[in-house]
Formats: structure tokens, C-alpha cells, sequence
């Protein structure tokens, strides 16, 4: 199935967003630590290891359970000048920061929100070791609200919650994974919309949208690592599958029209399972059966050296699967890399091998024969999952294997998945429930007083939509460009610098086009503070610059992060010149070039154009030059023609 032949209301999607942005704060959400990345190596490590417990509800959340089977431990890197023992969980929580909180309610407003009287902060649990306590703390600060999108669709948004960032994971292994917790604790807020979006344009619109009206407020910190984008997505007979680290916007497509195309199809896998009579009771029953001994004399080099290192070798029946493994649920992905990936993310084996691939690997017919005799499986219905590794690994990855083909009968399992750039996913955990969320005993509830409400309410900006509009008609930008600067990551600076009195299509032109030619080009533009993007433009509204400056100094400030505009113009020895200073060059030039401009005329503008801008390029506005040396070629000809 083509991307153009996707009916997407035919299909029945659905999706919802959840986006996580940081919030700017002068300290961390639970503690006075400094909400900020350090670059230098920590000084400290401490180690942990993860258990799950009861929620509230008195049940164990799957989730949990999938991440305490990995049975690693966490490494945590601490900086004990800069990191106090909240961070560590060696101390309860301090009192919210009151300035996010403010931003939270102001949030809620602007997506017209139902703030509760008293918000209750909650414990949810994370036990892949991305927070020290076992938990999140997260504050629910709004209900039911809504954004309208561009075709006037109102899109439901369920809830915003304020909640403390996680440790930021610095490498992991089979083993061990290790976080610094320099990011743990920073503010942030999470937005959940209803499954309302039907097609990728509506959930492109919306994370824009949303995205903008967040930058709007001024109180969220930009860049990369800053906002955090998950879809779910499901269709009709489908289930909702949680996609997360959607990086980049245009990654929304490809990733849901390809989870429509693998939905799709594990849907019709299902089908195809039941009508060969496969249930549920079929696939309790086997039991995984050790035949190392068929591998005695392979030729499949990696099973050798498994097996010299004690390792042995299991084999599983799946009843009524004879080809389904094999079949492609996407372009150059068959149903069993799906097996696979679960035994790899919670076992922590490499993967797999089943017979619909085989023979294959080294793997010889002979040895294929012999599985199926071994676990009386008929190689014209069943299929045989055989795993590698140490005796008490394999017996888990068949489990998840059973677990997995269990799953296959009901069509779409509900799961969280990572994006891949590519827009393949990759599974991480199954979906979380209630299960996993409580409240937080360590913490008061907060009463939300009409002075808190008050201090939200005075501060609410304009609608990025609204402002699109008045750019329209008060900037007379045209309407493609007034749409593209509300919703670029540099609308609120777009703002700042035309209060200089610069012109609003010059700066338009230098935030949008020319930025994104740099970016093109290579040069990380994106890293340039707006600080000093206002320090250029205050420098050209000056006069100390023209507008043929910005390209060399962008690229210079790009390339140079720890050097400042004044850095720049010693650096590339960029000064404006006067009028006087720019007639004297350009006398200078056509006197030297007298034979050529006695030649062709006044087509000799462009090659002495080129002379005088080698000079004076970024010295002096392109158009002065222009008209300039058009004047003196002309006075210098009629001067020729008078003798």
C-alpha cells in the first residue's frame, strides 16, 4: 500500500498527541538545584537497583514488571557541588517552584482548562532507572480542554500536568544503564490531546500549534533535547499503540501512515490464525523443550560458539503458525522481528530464529527436520521459535515468545514503541495503566488561591493565529510568511526585533530563508542564542552593519558558539563605511578599469560590481552600492563623451 493510497478515514484513524515541554524556572520543580545540562564529567556515582510495587489500584502495572525482568542495575552520575540529595532520593521534595506552577495555570488557560481547587502532586512509577526514586512526581493542573486547528476542528485536550524531568541516559548495556542527573528535576510540563487528529496534516497542525502557543507564553526553554513529541495511534479493529521520541515533525507521515500499514496487517494475521482454529489454550500448553543436542555437529558458527560457552538451545512450538513469522507487516519486516524485539529489550538476547526463516544461518534442512521431530510440530501448520543464550535467559525469552504469539490472536497489542528515523518503530514496553500511578505522601496538597489564578491570567499572550493575522494586515507581510514566522522556534524574537524599526520583511527573510539556508549548508544555526541574533540586528539598525553582513556572521557565530557578536565583526573585520568612503572605492575602481568602461559602457556595471563588493560587502546596504556605481558610470561616460 502506497502513502497515496491510504484512505485514512476509511481505516478508521485516530490519533492523539502527547507532547512534554521544559519550562523555564530559576530552580528545579522539587528542589533549589540550578535547572541546568553541565557539560563537565560528574564526580560521583551511585548505584541502584529497581523493584516494582503496588499502586494504588493494588495491582502491579505490566509495564513494570517487563522492566524489573531485565534484572540490570543503574549507574547514576552525581555532581556533588551542584547536585543536592533530592536528586538521589536520599531526602523528601521541598515545595513546588511557584513560577512554574504559574506557567502550568497560564498553560491551562490558554487551552481554556478546568483547573481543579487543589492539585494533588502524584507518584508514577518508572522503573527503568530514568529516576532514582522508582517514580515521577507530577502535578494534574488542568482538565477538558481544547485548541482549534487551522480547519476550525476543535481538538480535545484532556489534561496538562506538571511534572519534574528525568535523568538524562548517558549509555547502556545488558547489564548496566547509566544516567546523569543533571536534567532530573527541570520542569515540565505534559499536554494530552483526545484521539481527535484523522489524518497526519490535522496532527501536524496541531503539534505546530501547540508548539507555537507554548513558545508564545515565554516561559518554555527552546532547543534541541527541549520538547518531546509521542503520538498514539490505532485504527478501526486496531488498539492504540503509544509512538515515542517523535523527534521532528516531518517524521509524523511516514511513522503513521507505516503504523497503519502494521496494524493493517496484524490485524489480518489474527484473522488468518483463528481460521485455522488457533486460540489462546493451544499456545498455553507447549512447553519449551531444550534440543541443543540437534546442534552437536552445526555448521551455524555463532550456535558454536554458544555452545562452547555453555550456552544452550531452546525450542518453542508455535501451534498453527506455519508461514505467519515469515509474512512481511512491512517493506522488509516480517511479523517475527516483532518476537524478536521483545526478547531483546526484556530479556536482553539478541533475538530469535524461527523455522519459516530457516534453513538459513548455517542452520542446515537436515537441522530444520529435526526441531520439528524433536517438538512434534507439523512443518505444514506449526512453526518452531528456537533461542541461544544462558539456560535461565531462554526460558524468559520463550515466555515473551508465548506471551507474544498469545497477543498475535487479538490483532494489535497495546504497546509503546520508539520512532526510528527511518518511520519504522521499534517496540520498548507494553502500554502503562492506572496501575502505575498513586499520590505522592511526601507532598501537601496545593490549594490554587485567586492570587495564584490572577498572576496566570494577567500574563496570558496573543494567540499565534491571531497575531498571524495582524502581521497581515498591520506588517503587510504576505499571508505564507506571516503563517511560517508565528510558527517558527523564533516567532517571540521575530517580535523583539521589529521594535527596532526594522523592516518586518528583512527580518523574515533572515529568520526563515536565510537560516534555513545556513542550516542546509551545514552550519548549526539553530545553537545561535537569540541574545545575539538581537545584538546583530541592534548593530544594523545602528548602521554599523548592512544586511549583506548577516550571512558571514551568522555562519561565524554558528561555528564559533562561545564567541560574541563583537567577537564576529573583529573576526571578519566587518565596519560600515560612510557614503564618502564607498564613492572614494568605487572612483578608485573605475579609474583602474577605464579601458573596460570605455568598451562595453554601461555594461561594464556587473564585472566592477564584483570589484566593489569583494571591498565593501557587508559594509554598506547592496542597494546604495548599486545605485551608486550606476551614477558614477554614467558620470564617468558622459565625462568620455564631452572630450
Amino acid at each position: 500500500m502506497k502513502d497515496s493510497m491510504i484512505n485514512y478515514k476509511e481505516v478508521g484513524l485516530r490519533v492523539g498527541l502527547e507532547i512534554h515541554q521544559q519550562l523555564k524556572s530559576k530552580r528545579k520543580l522539587f528542589c533549589y538545584c540550578k535547572p541546568e545540562l553541565i557539560k563537565e564529567e560528574p564526580d560521583k556515582l551511585v548505584i541502584r537497583y529497581m523493584r516494582p510495587t503496588l499502586g494504588e489500584t493494588g495491582e502491579i502495572d505490566p509495564t513494570m514488571l517487563k522492566e524489573f525482568k531485565k534484572k540490570r542495575y543503574v549507574v547514576y552520575q552525581v555532581y556533588t557541588d551542584r547536585n543536592c540529595l533530592y536528586e538521589i532520593d536520599e531526602i523528601p521534595p521541598h515545595e513546588v517552584d511557584r513560577e512554574s506552577l504559574i506557567t502550568a495555570l497560564m498553560i491551562a488557560r490558554l487551552f481554556k482548562m478546568k483547573i481543579p481547587d487543589v492539585l494533588i502532586v502524584s507518584r508514577k512509577q518508572y522503573l527503568d532507572g530514568s529516576v532514582p526514586s522508582g517514580f515521577q512526581r507530577t502535578i494534574l493542573v488542568g482538565l477538558d480542554g481544547y485548541l482549534e486547528l487551522s480547519n476550525g476542528k476543535k481538538l480535545g485536550v484532556t489534561h496538562i500536568c506538571l511534572e519534574e524531568d528525568a535523568a538524562r541516559k548517558i549509555s547502556e548495556d545488558k547489564e548496566k544503564i547509566v544516567f546523569r542527573v543533571d536534567r532530573l528535576g527541570i520542569p515540565l510540563i505534559e499536554i494530552g490531546t483526545r484521539p481527535d487528529l484523522n489524518s497526519p496534516e490535522e496532527v501536524l497542525d496541531a503539534a505546530l500549534r501547540i508548539g507555537s502557543l507554548l513558545r508564545a507564553t515565554r516561559r518554555v526553554i527552546r532547543g534541541l533535547g527541549t520538547i518531546r513529541q509521542d503520538i498514539n495511534v490505532s485504527i478501526s479493529g486496531g488498539a492504540r499503540v503509544e509512538i515515542k521520541g517523535v523527534q521532528r515533525p516531518e517524521w509524523f507521515k511516514l511513522l503513521i501512515d507505516n503504523e497503519i500499514r502494521r496494524q493493517l496487517k496484524l490485524i489480518e494475521i489474527s484473522k488468518k490464525l483463528r481460521e485455522r482454529g488457533v486460540a489462546h489454550e493451544l499456545i498455553r500448553r507447549e512447553e519449551p523443550l531444550e534440543v541443543t543436542d540437534v546442534f552437536s555437529n552445526t555448521q551455524a558458527k555463532f550456535i558454536k560458539k554458544a555452545l562452547k560457552r555453555g550456552e544452550v538451545v531452546l525450542a518453542l512450538k508455535l501451534p498453527g503458525f506455519s508461514g505467519i513469522l515469515g509474512e512481511e507487516i512491512l517493506p522488509g519486516r516480517r511479523f517475527g522481528k516483532e518476537f524478536a524485539e521483545r526478547v531483546s529489550v526484556i530479556v536482553g538476547l539478541a533475538g530469535i530464529i524461527h523455522t519459516d526463516e530457516l534453513p538459513a544461518y548455517g542452520i542446515s534442512e537436515e537441522e530444520k527436520r529435526e526441531l520439528f521431530n524433536k517438538t512434534n510440530a507439523d512443518p505444514r501448520r506449526d512453526a518452531v521459535v528456537i533461542v541461544i543464550g544462558p539456560k535461565e535467559k531462554v526460558y524468559e525469552a520463550l515466555d515473551e515468545v508465548k506471551e507474544r504469539a498469545i497477543l498475535a490472536l487479538e490483532g494489535v497489542p497495546q504497546e509503546t514503541r520508539k520512532a526510528n528515523p527511518d518511520g519504522t518503530t521499534s517496540f520498548e514496553r507494553p502500554l502503562g495503566t492506572a496501575a502505575r500511578l498513586y499520590p505522592d505522601t511526601d507532598s501537601p496538597p496545593i490549594k490554587i488561591t485567586r492570587e495564584l489564578l490572577n498572576e496566570a491570567e494577567q500574563n496570558l499572550p496573543e494567540y499565534p493565529w491571531v497575531r498571524e493575522k495582524r502581521y497581515i494586515k498591520e506588517l503587510n507581510l504576505p499571508a505564507p510568511v506571516a503563517k511560517r514566522i508565528v510558527m517558527s522556534d523564533r516567532s517571540e524574537l521575530f517580535e523583539d526585533i521589529i521594535k527596532m524599526n526594522i523592516s518586518p520583511k528583512l527580518v523574515a527573510t533572515v529568520l526563515l530563508d536565510l537560516m534555513t539556508s545556513l542550516r542546509r549548508d551545514g552550519y548549526p544555526v539553530d545553537e545561535i542564542s537569540d541574545d545575539k541574533i538581537l545584538d546583530l540586528f541592534r548593530i544594523f539598525a545602528q548602521g554599523k552593519i548592512s544586511k549583506e553582513a548577516f550571512p558571514d556572521l551568522l555562519m561565524y557565530l554558528s561555528k564559533n558558539p562561545d564567541k560574541s557578536v563583537e567577537d564576529a565583526l573583529r573576526s571578519l573585520r566587518v565596519k560600515s563605511i560612510s557614503l564618502q568612503e564607498l564613492e572614494r572605492i568605487i572612483d578608485d575602481i573605475i579609474n583602474r578599469n577605464i579601458n573596460l568602461l570605455k568598451e562595453r559602457g554601461e555594461k561594464a556595471f556587473k564585472p566592477l560590481m564584483g570589484d566593489v563588493m569583494k571591498i565593501v560587502r557587508g559594509k554598506i546596504d547592496g542597494r546604495v552600492v548599486s545605485q551608486t556605481l550606476l551614477r558614477k558610470i554614467r558620470d564617468k561616460l558622459s565625462q568620455i563623451d564631452s572630450k
